[in-house]
């Protein structure tokens, strides 16, 4: 009998300590598991989603544009677009004031930095529509205008200009617009154009050349 006291009593005295060790157990196999990021399991029957392919949006879901570049090709051609954009410069617009006439000249210069481009249309919000005037003065439909490369067109007093038809309100001195214009390869360009008085033959000159400017010199055309 005292034997079986003894036996009955290490065996008391033992649970508490393997429960103790089962418990520190799970307790590291969960912490484990945590470390180690564990995902959970897809639900029976779902298929895991496959990784995108390189190129693809980058938002699950969004469907890439059909004919859309991706990748190195979206940023090529922003770059080209960028590039083309900063080529075009439209400087020096301006107009006399109207009084009460119904027509209006716009004078400005078209700078082209580097690369040719072409000038293919204007628009202006305040008008019914824009007439280009050559040389001569003969009015002629705006027809493609080419920018040569690292020149300029000028648009002056005495020489080819735009004009405003059908004015939809007079251009009183100090006011100030925009023109639209459209171009092949740098797309679509706003400029504001400021009204002088009536006797104006054209904006102060600048102190400086204009910064970036590489047509100083070049002859009116």
């Amino acid at each position: 009998m005292p034997n079986m006291k003894l036996r009955r009593g290490t065996a008391r005295n033992a649970l508490p300590v393997w429960a103790a060790a089962t418990g520190a157990l799970l307790l590291c196999g969960s912490l484990t598991a945590f470390a180690q990021g564990t995902l959970p399991l897809p639900a029976p029957g779902t298929t895991p989603a496959p990784a995108p392919a390189p190129g693809a949006p980058a938002t699950p879901g969004a469907p890439a544009t059909p004919g859309a570049p991706t990748g190195d090709n979206a940023a090529r051609a922003r770059a080209a677009a960028l590039a083309a954009k900063a080529n075009i410069d439209i400087t020096e617009a301006w107009a006399r004031a109207s009084g009460t006439a119904t027509a209006a000249p716009v004078y400005f210069h078209i700078v082209s930095a580097k690369d040719p481009d072409k000038l293919l249309g204007v628009d202006a919000a305040m008008a019914q529509k824009v007439e280009l005037h050559d040389e001569m003065g003969r009015a002629v439909p705006v027809p493609a205008i080419d920018v040569p490369a690292g020149g300029t067109v000028n648009f002056a007093p005495g020489g080819r200009y735009l004009n405003l038809v059908g004015l939809k309100a007079p251009l009183k001195e100090g006011d100030s617009f925009i023109l639209t214009f459209k171009f092949d390869k740098a797309g679509t360009s706003s400029t504001a154009v400021k009204v002088l008085g009536a006797n104006a033959t054209g904006p102060a000159p600048t102190a400086t050349a204009r910064k970036g400017d590489t047509t100083s010199g070049v002859s009116q055309r």
